[in-house]
């Protein structure tokens, strides 16, 4: 396997004192509702917790994941970025990070299976991409293309129709075609499937 996952449930997360850099604790006060500041710190556990696993660093406050206006948040150790492929979500109750050092592009999503609009459905995927049309099916399809898009790492000045995904594979379009093309066009896998029960999960793994 090209990568590492680690799952949080958010409904027991320990102190964030500790484990938040000074940094890190003062972007914390500003999120102002209990569910975000909740979500937030589970993917930063989360992702903490592989990077001192692979790194073997003990205090988790050492590695720091601090936002930028990108969207993708920087991963800094020692004041410096740290080479890794990585990426971050959350549905539900649950947070995942996942990271590689074997690769250059790294995308994951989860969302929790659940029935949704005739609407969503139209507003959010392609004709072409609904070859299937259940719950399951479509949720996996909304994984993949969110997947594809944090791959890329710019997911706020992306569209969802500049990102198809079609049987498991990627075609991009304006704005995602040109940072693709600036990445160097890596080959891109797909993996889809339920790491919690009841959820979808997809990883797009660039190389």
């Amino acid at each position: 396997m090209t990568y590492q996952l680690e799952q949080v449930d958010l409904t027991g997360l320990p102190p964030a004192d500790g484990i938040l850099s000074p940094r890190e604790q003062a972007y914390y006060q500003t999120l102002r509702f209990p569910k975000r500041r909740t979500e937030w710190f589970g993917g930063r556990l989360a992702l903490k917790r592989l990077v001192a696993r692979t790194l073997v660093i003990t205090d988790l406050s050492h590695v720091e994941v601090l936002p930028q206006p990108s969207g993708k948040p920087a991963l800094i150790v020692a004041g410096k970025p740290v080479p890794l492929a990585y990426s971050l979500t959350h549905s539900n109750g649950f947070a995942v990070a996942g990271i590689s050092a074997k690769t250059s592009f790294l995308g994951i999503d989860l969302e929790k299976i659940e029935h949704r609009i005739d609407a969503w459905k139209h507003d959010f995927f392609q004709q072409e991409e609904l070859t299937g049309d259940s719950d399951e099916f479509l949720t996996a399809l909304w994984t993949q293309k969110e997947a594809l898009v944090k791959l890329l790492g710019v997911g706020l000045c992306l569209r969802s129709n500049e990102v198809c995904c079609v049987n498991g594979a990627a075609r991009f379009s304006g704005r995602a075609l040109e940072i693709y093309n600036q990445f160097g066009q890596p080959e891109i896998t797909l993996e889809t499937f339920a790491l919690i029960p009841g959820f979808m999960f997809s990883v797009a793994v660039g190389k």
